[in-house]
Parts: structure tokens; C-alpha cells; sequence
């Protein structure tokens, strides 16, 4: 059974798809840290947390827009 929680970051991969992406991002985070530790500290910063996709789900913004993918389009 689905949870809201679940829902809310439903990007269709499977629990096991989910896994590889979170290594892979995580490995290339690691290598961005080792070569230039500047962007990997704007980069970490810039990551969206579960109150910032709350906001951008509940946002009166007209410019935030969701497509067909629900991927949000900020610009």
C-alpha cells in the first residue's frame, strides 16, 4: 500500500532502481567532492529537502509547474 509519503516522491523507479540511483549519485557526489570541493558544498546545499517539495507541491507560484512527468519546472 502506497503512503502519502511514498507518493510524494514517487519518481516510478522500483525500491531496487531507487537503490543503484542513490549509489551512483552518491559515488559522483563523491568524485565532485574530491575534485572541487566548492561546488560539491553549493551543490549539497542546493539539494531539495522534504519540506521544500512540500512547498513547491502546495506553491500558489504560477511559474512552478509540474509536467507530465511530475517533474517540476522552475523555470
Amino acid at each position: 500500500m502506497t503512503t502519502p509519503m511514498d507518493k510524494l516522491f514517487d519518481n516510478g523507479l522500483t525500491p531496487e532502481q531507487q537503490e543503484v540511483m542513490d549509489e551512483a549519485y552518491e559515488a559522483l557526489m563523491s568524485n565532485v567532492q574530491i575534485i572541487n570541493f566548492e561546488l560539491y558544498q553549493r551543490l549539497r546545499a542546493n539539494e531539495l529537502t522534504v519540506a521544500d517539495v512540500y512547498k513547491l507541491r502546495n506553491s500558489l507560484n504560477k511559474e512552478v509547474k509540474i509536467d507530465e512527468k511530475e517533474q517540476f519546472q522552475l523555470f
